[in-house]
């Protein structure tokens, strides 16, 4: 298959694309000319690199249309050759084959704490990701694949997403409109409410725990009323997702991505965090970790997305996900377990397995808060996909590269 992928310099993006040209597969990536990771990217045989800035995309989103599109119809015979996108020096078209089977939306920006919570760069990721989906039905491409998050559901579940953050909103937000094909209107999970400050943020918070305590029985049959409005809205978006998968002829698969790590991701996430902390001896303060969590290995993130790509799926939503979901707390101690029990063996040292140096509840919880993961295992197991790499297994493997990093 001829395979673009958008963000391929990202930690999943990189993962993805050493996978699939494993398997053979044709494969562009879209990359920032200024990336930190090209290096890596140019080391991976076979991959054909494309400099181009996501946000071009972003002028070509107008009214649920490129705005370019009747031109790119025109120069239909010589797509592959001629620069259909030279507004803003914008030249994919001359770069990619007119035949391409199959784009992987990862490119995303703001995706730390900080700009998780930014809806400015969320609207924009909103937009950018909005006109990628618009050239890709116009180019002919048969499949396209996003690279979704579980704070799409926040506090709520697959049937009511109840996302928390300015990003879960964005994500859920283009989920609907591609699974919609691309027909959506402008969604109300994403955001009725757009703040442009913290305080403005705890000010509304403060307000709405205000009308809460003010709720009448009035109120509570309104929110009853409020959820049989919903259940219909949801019978008929599902109406207009089957509609479009009948209608158009590019597939939309949303995938649900749930916690991944393994090496080369950043360094400041949880898992290295803590990966490195043992190997030092210090201390960390946590959150309470109550939470349950699901990780998986990003080379079984990978394996699981060419699995999808490759089965010939419908549009709809996977869950990308391991099939052990537990407490966040399990997790971390025995991550913190491993360490003790490598240490032991590479260096000889006697570590007691009864003290710890982790201190829970110490630390609030993330921008999405103490959520509860709770994949569906049903999207990718009961198809006949197996994962390859244990937590364990990959605990340990980034105890080793820490390890050497450190001698």
């Amino acid at each position: 298959m001829k395979i673009l992928i958008s963000g391929v310099s990202s930690f999943l993006g990189i993962y993805t694309a050493k996978e699939l040209l494993s398997q053979g597969h044709q494969v562009y990536g879209i990359v920032r000319k200024e990336s930190k990771n090209r290096e890596k990217l140019e080391s991976l045989r076979g991959l054909q690199l494309i400099s181009v800035d996501m946000k071009a995309f972003s002028s070509y989103a107008e009214e649920g249309e490129l705005a370019l599109a009747e031109g790119i119809r025109k120069q239909k015979d010589s797509f592959s050759r001629e620069a259909a996108f030279s507004r803003n020096g914008f030249a994919l078209a001359s770069l990619v084959p007119n035949d391409l089977d199959a784009i992987i939306h990862f490119a995303w920006d703001g995706v730390g704490s900080k700009g998780r919570e930014n809806p400015e760069i969320q609207e924009q990721n909103l937009l950018m990701s909005k006109g990628f989906y618009q050239w890709g039905l116009q180019t002919g491409v048969k499949y396209f694949l996003f690279a979704g998050s579980q704070a799409e559901y926040g506090r709520g579940t697959r049937e009511n997403p109840e996302p928390v953050s300015a990003y879960g909103k964005a994500k859920l937000s283009f989920s609907r409109y591609g699974l919609s094909g691309g027909r959506a209107a402008e969604d109300s999970a994403f955001p009725k409410q757009c703040f442009r400050s913290f305080e403005d943020k705890e000010e509304a918070e403060l307000e709405k725990a205000k009308e809460t305590e003010q709720k009448t029985e009035q109120e509570t049959e309104q929110e009853t009323e409020q959820k049989t409005e919903q259940k219909t809205e949801q019978k008929a978006e599902q109406k207009a997702e089957q509609k479009a998968e009948q209608e158009n002829p590019m597939k939309f698969l949303d995938l649900r991505i749930f916690s991944v790590y393994g090496v080369g991701d950043h360094e400041t996430t949880l898992v290295h965090t803590l990966v490195q902390a043992v190997l030092a001896g210090l201390s960390m303060d946590l959150s309470p970790c109550s939470q349950m969590w699901n990780f998986m290995e990003a080379r079984d993130l990978a394996r699981a997305i060419a699995f999808l790509l490759e089965g010939g799926f419908g549009s709809g939503t996977y869950d990308i996900c391991s099939q052990d979901s537990r407490p966040l707390k399990d997790y971390v101690l025995e991550i913190e377990s491993l360490g003790k029990a490598f240490l032991e063996k590479k260096e000889g040292k006697t570590l007691s397995t009864s003290s710890s140096l982790l201190r829970f509840g110490e630390r609030a919880s993330n921008a999405e808060g103490p959520v509860d993961l709770k994949p569906s295992v049903k999207d990718l197991y009961d198809r006949g996909f197996l994962e390859k790499i244990s937590f364990q297994q990959g605990i340990e493997e980034l105890y080793q590269h820490f390890y050497q990093k450190r001698v």
